[in-house]
């Protein structure tokens, strides 16, 4: 047992660090292509001419799908989460729906909080889930009620005063903590980790997700898209950035509790599982609108992304990492074939046969493809239970494109909806993104859409 053990750490120890870092590997062949647009008679073209009437562009709402305006809006940037979209957004699509006070909103992924948060700013009820631990956090501590202000503030005076020693603990023995963090560093974070640790809830979660805001700072990584790159900086003080971190957080709170007049909507986070019915029986047909944006099918795996913020939360191992990466919906590289999830798309289909006849730089690829809509089918069918008769929903998605060949993501899903009763009202053009550069190396410029579909529940 004790041999088992010692090989099981030695593992762990040896861990590639490509792991954790980029997962792209360069096309076997530099020699530039004719990407093919898909044929007239293809199912991709069939739904372009179904959706054209339905497709509208809105370049107004370029910047409002992203979370650029969010950095300058207190508690909205609290923790650096780029993939998420607008307050604004939010505020719109509110009014676009009629939604007041009384109104119940659903996001599935809650990612760092902003719809659950706008609707409690706004006065309407909301409850969001997620699989991501990281994101489960941020998006509760967010929406929390907390204590007086000076509370807090004698909180975080009392972790600037504490005096360094020697942790108890450390962190996990994973390759990418001794690639991001000095060993002087890794027990500087443990030992803020268990200082807080002694702090009462919701005290203690303030002043951990300022820790955690301040993880990549102190650091010698970056977030890059897919993964964590490694960047030759020198990492910032985690003491200083830490206490000035929870000082613009306190200041935050005091602008928003000297400005805000309005009834808070109530909100509740839940840990769940889109493509399972993880919210309670009272949500079941009671919710009015959804308001979300999926993960977008773009190999970005989040368990790379937040591997950090990870290590300090929950995850204590690599096989610990591994399973929070096959929990996430199956829109990065190293998603599973899964048995016994049916998915009648023949758009699908179509993608898979073409790619079959490509060179792909990754070959799993093609699963990620079906994994990505056989996991959205079910997440579809669930929302279409949440909702009332009537039920709006608002997606913000983002099409893709492998080998050349795109993927209308927008109009795949709104044909999965229709299969569960939906009805595709509109679709908003918000921006075109250009593909990656590896694509364009090989195939030229062929921008994708990002968009907002919107569907309305028909019963």
């Amino acid at each position: 047992m004790a041999r088992r053990q010692q090989a099981e750490n030695d593992d762990v120890v040896r861990e590639d660090a490509q792991l954790y870092l980029s997962t792209d590997y360069e096309p076997a062949s530099k020699k530039r292509l004719k990407a093919a647009a898909p044929r007239a008679d293809s199912e991709r073209s069939r739904l372009e001419q179904r959706y054209a009437r339905l497709l509208i562009e809105r370049l107004d709402y370029k910047r409002l799908v992203t979370y650029v305006p969010n950095k300058t809006i207190p508690i909205y940037n609290w923790f650096k989460f780029k993939e998420g979209f607008s307050r604004q957004l939010v505020a719109n699509l509110l009014d676009r729906f009629g939604l007041t006070g009384g109104s119940l909103v659903y996001d599935p992924f809650a990612g760092c909080g902003t719809t659950l948060l706008a609707c409690k700013e706004l006065g309407v009820n909301a409850v969001g889930t997620d699989v991501l631990p990281v994101a489960l956090f941020v998006a509760k501590a967010k929406v929390t009620d907390w204590p007086d202000l000076k509370v807090l503030r004698r909180a975080a005076q009392e972790l600037s005063e504490a005096e360094p020693q020697e942790p108890l603990g450390s962190l996990p023995r994973i390759r990418i903590i001794d690639l991001a963090f000095s060993p002087k560093v890794q027990k500087e974070i443990v030992f803020f980790k268990e200082q807080i640790d002694r702090f009462e809830l919701p005290i203690g979660n303030f002043l951990l997700l300022g820790l955690l805001s301040v993880l990549e700072r102190a650091s010698a990584t970056s977030k890059d898209g897919q993964f964590l790159r490694l960047v030759n900086r020198p990492p910032c003080s985690l003491r200083t950035a830490l206490l000035a971190e929870l000082d613009s957080m306190m200041r935050d709170l005091q602008f928003v509790s000297a400005e805000h007049g309005n009834p808070f909507g109530k909100v509740d986070v839940i840990a769940g599982d889109a493509r399972e019915l993880c919210l309670p029986p009272q949500y079941h047909g009671a919710v009015d609108a959804v308001i979300t944006s999926p993960p977008y099918l773009n190999r970005y795996d989040y368990s790379r992304s937040y591997a950090l913020e990870l290590c300090l939360l929950n995850v204590k191992c690599h096989a610990d990492m591994v399973a929070v990466r096959h929990e996430l919906l199956r829109s990065h590289i190293e998603s599973r074939q899964h048995s016994g999830k049916s998915l009648q798309l023949p758009a699908v289909d179509e993608i898979l046969r073409e790619l079959g006849k490509k060179e792909l730089n990754n070959q799993r690829v093609p699963t990620m493809v079906r994994g990505y809509f056989e996991d959205m089918n079910l997440v579809i069918a669930n929302l279409f239970r949440y909702l009332k008769a009537g039920g709006r929903v608002a997606l913000v998605v983002a099409n893709a494109q492998f080998a050349g060949e795109s993927v209308p993501t927008d109009l795949m899903l709104c044909e999965l909806a229709s299969h569960h009763g939906f009805i595709t009202e509109e679709i908003w053009i918000t921006r075109y993104k250009g593909n990656s550069s590896q694509q364009m190396a090989i195939y030229g410029r062929r921008p994708v859409r990002e968009s907002i579909i919107f569907w309305r529940k028909n019963v």
